[in-house]
């Protein structure tokens, strides 16, 4: 145990010191070890820790010995005032030894009858930065010489770094986490999104897969059908029986009127071309809700934004063909926008589903309404893309107008919205990509959103 100055080789004090911080982990043994420390060099009554609180600009009391709570909170209040402000403010050592006239004021703040004498105030220094005050004082008079100031000067700063490094890596496992919730929870919406569709989906697959069964059921017929015709022509070209050219045609006439020849050449093309068409339709679609469903690493990649816009279109259809007339006026002068895609298109999808359910409940309130309208347009102006949602639905109620972005906040009845969707549509276009998006509604007169994407970010 270290019990006079006298007595410590510095150098190796100081290793001691370092070798002793090194194995600290955690707040709690940081300041215990630092409290031990420093009562080794010195024995003193009262320590306090000031970090420096940039956003309310002042010092705030983190950790401390001796001191009751009335005492920390007055100690604080004041200590940008004191030398505790000053020795951070001015980045330099203060060392009282004895009484002075700011001592004397303490008997106002703390009006415990000690009287505080010795008082070293050392500012926490880290990369040019000053992280706050480590504040030691005690009621005896010239407690420290100069090595026990150095050695305490060591001590503290390199416990305040380690602090600020603690605290640092609290909030940086904080904002993982909270990344983590935030993918979670947008993952969890894209996906209770596609749930809610999945039966329109369904449908709009089923329609194009049934008219092509019906076409390969055709073709089969139409295939079997033309097999009896040229074999019945074979075999008159191949009689012997049978030798007048006109005689031969008229056989021909006869089969071709039996098997209803020219009917099916007439259909089989259109048929062909409308099953190509719905393998078309059926491939888009799948291909679109693979890119809507995947989780997938959350890259930026360069997309078409009106391509976007038609892909939500196609895998929404089932929700608003009966609802809603959709126009769309989407600019060919759009350059492509470097952006995280499967989050834009998110967004779309969930201002698109918003728009029909508005329109749903201003049908199910307004018997003379009977079918909205949805015009969805963009266009380039200077470096970014704007994009705009418009539906003439039921609207927003005023008061509500400032809540739609927030978190779990919802006007739909229960098992309809999460209170998701908005909140994540705003992180994605606010946070995610530098851009902005607003909404402006009136009651019964419909909703625009206004989203502008930068092209780069």
């Amino acid at each position: 145990m270290i019990s006079t100055v006298e007595n410590i080789d510095y150098l190796k004090s100081i290793e001691a010191i370092a070798l002793r911080l090194a194995s600290v982990e955690d707040l709690r043994s940081l300041i215990d070890t630092v409290s031990k420390i420093i009562f080794e060099i010195a024995p003193v009554e009262y320590m306090a820790l000031y970090i420096y609180d940039s956003a309310n600009n002042r010092l705030k009391l983190v950790s401390s010995k001796g001191m009751s709570l009335n005492e920390r909170k007055k100690a604080e209040i004041t200590a940008m005032q004191r030398h505790p402000g000053r020795a951070w403010a001015e980045r330099r050592l203060i060392y009282i030894p004895d009484e002075d006239e700011e001592s004397r004021t303490f008997d106002e703040l703390f009006p415990n009858g000690i009287s505080i004498k010795t008082r070293l105030y050392i500012p926490i220094i880290r990369n040019d930065e000053c992280l706050g005050t480590f504040a030691i004082s005690s009621t005896k008079s010239h407690l420290f010489d100069d090595q026990s100031i150095a050695l305490l000067s060591f001590l503290t700063n390199i416990a305040g770094v380690i602090y600020k490094n603690i605290i640092d890596r609290r909030e940086l496992d904080r904002i993982n986490h909270r990344m983590k919730i935030a993918n979670r929870n947008f993952l969890a919406q894209k996906l209770h999104s596609i749930g809610q569709l999945a039966a329109g989906i369904a449908h709009e697959l089923n329609s194009p897969l049934q008219y092509m069964g019906d076409n390969l059921a055709f073709l089969n017929s139409a295939y079997e059908m033309m097999t009896t015709f040229v074999d019945s022509i074979k075999q008159v070209l191949e009689s012997e029986d049978v030798q007048d050219k006109n005689e031969i045609m008229a056989l021909i006439s006869r089969i071709s009127m039996e098997t209803d020849i020219h009917f099916f050449l007439s259909e089989i093309p259109p048929a062909i071309c409308q099953s190509i068409e719905g393998l078309d339709r059926v491939s888009r679609i799948v291909k679109t809700m693979k890119d809507f469903a995947q989780s997938g690493v959350k890259e930026k990649s360069f997309k078409n934004i009106n391509k976007s816009i038609e892909d939500t279109l196609l895998i929404t259809h089932n929700e608003w063909k009966n609802w809603a007339i959709v126009t769309t006026d989407l600019s060919v002068e759009l350059p492509l926008i470097y952006c995280q895609a499967d989050e834009i298109n998110q967004v779309l999808l969930q201002i698109i589903i918003n728009s029909v359910h508005a329109i749903q409940d201003r049908a199910h309130q307004d018997k003379d309404y009977k079918k909205g309208n949805i015009v969805i347009t963009t266009k380039l102006s200077g470096e970014s893309i704007v994009i705009a949602i418009e539906d003439d639905g039921i609207g927003i109620e005023e008061h509500n107008i400032q809540r739609i972005f927030d978190p779990f906040f919802t006007t739909k009845e229960a098992g309809k919205g999460t209170g998701q969707g908005l909140a994540i549509a705003h992180d994605v276009v606010v946070n995610k990509h530098n851009g902005s998006i607003k909404v402006n509604s009136t009651r019964f007169a419909g909703t625009g959103f206004t989203i502008v994407l930068p092209l780069s970010y």
